[in-house]
């Protein structure tokens, strides 16, 4: 019986631990982060190239989701980031390759519905078939390191 009291205790604790409503208070739940497409603010970023952060903040510590839109043809040049990501095509088709140059006939071809795990200092680029659109998924603070290099 010592020992079943023991096993309920620990979670308590540690529940009254996690806790971070002060005395009296009573703690909010998390709210819930919905964003429609037409409240997207969409930046341009390199030839043929847009973003818009969705929820979070890229520069910041913690989870973010960014959307990301390439035009039929456009590529983004070879670059790294410092944190892994993973990307989700929406709509259109994405070409990635790994290096620190284009070439485009090495690239894999992910439709809608494809799913891209990049894992952080790995160079690679991605273009855009048809009017793409992909969901970016990462923790901040998410930095972008370009390698020059030309265009295809």
């Amino acid at each position: 019986m010592k020992d079943a009291s023991f096993l309920l205790a620990v979670p308590l604790a540690l529940l009254a631990v996690a806790s971070s409503a002060a005395p009296g208070e009573t703690p909010s739940p998390p709210s819930h982060v919905m964003v429609s497409p037409e409240a997207l603010i969409w930046q341009s970023r390199t030839p043929g190239l847009a973003v818009a952060v969705a929820e979070g903040d890229p520069a910041k510590p913690g989870p973010f989701t960014m959307m990301l839109r390439l035009s039929d043809g456009a590529w983004i040049p070879p670059h790294w980031h410092n944190v892994d990501k993973r990307l989700v095509v929406i709509r259109g088709e994405m070409r990635m390759g790994m290096g620190e140059t284009i070439d485009a006939a090495s690239t894999h071809r992910l439709a809608a519905g494809g799913v891209a795990v990049v894992p952080a200092g790995s160079r690679h680029y991605e273009g855009g078939t048809g009017d793409t659109l992909v969901a970016l998924f990462a923790m901040g603070p998410f930095t972008t390191t370009f390698v020059e290099s030309p265009k295809p």
